[in-house]
């Protein structure tokens, strides 16, 4: 049986938004660490360009890239972290992740259903 793209996508997705998820967090934990810069997580490009090829296998290669970036003008302690963006990735993060997660559910209640 051949894989099925989009639900490769969607799991892939889920995947790489765990570890933003991750960089995320890790931002905010470090809000106080001097000299501490956020890390940033891109994916979706790379994501886009693997499914519009098609490959499954393709799809299951992408990886997050991971970079610092300066998210603010930095405070006298060398930190960028700017909480109130942060928080904003985060919630617009579990959104994301949470509806791929849903649309995944219903596609294999789909399945089920034309199986049974």
């Amino acid at each position: 049986m051949k894989p099925d793209l989009t639900i490769q996508a969607w799991t892939q997705s889920m995947s790489l938004r765990l570890k933003r998820h991750a960089a995320i967090a890790g931002n905010i934990a470090n809000a106080d660490t001097p000299g501490y810069r956020p890390k940033q997580v891109a994916f979706e490009d790379s994501l886009q360009r693997a499914y519009e090829s098609r490959s499954v296998d393709r799809l299951g290669k992408v990886e997050a890239q991971t970079i610092t970036i300066d998210d603010g003008t930095p405070r006298p302690d060398g930190n960028s972290v700017n909480m109130d963006r942060q928080m904003a990735n985060m919630a617009e993060n579990t959104l994301l992740y949470n509806a791929t997660a849903e649309f995944l559910a219903r596609k294999f209640r789909m399945v089920k259903s034309v199986i049974q």
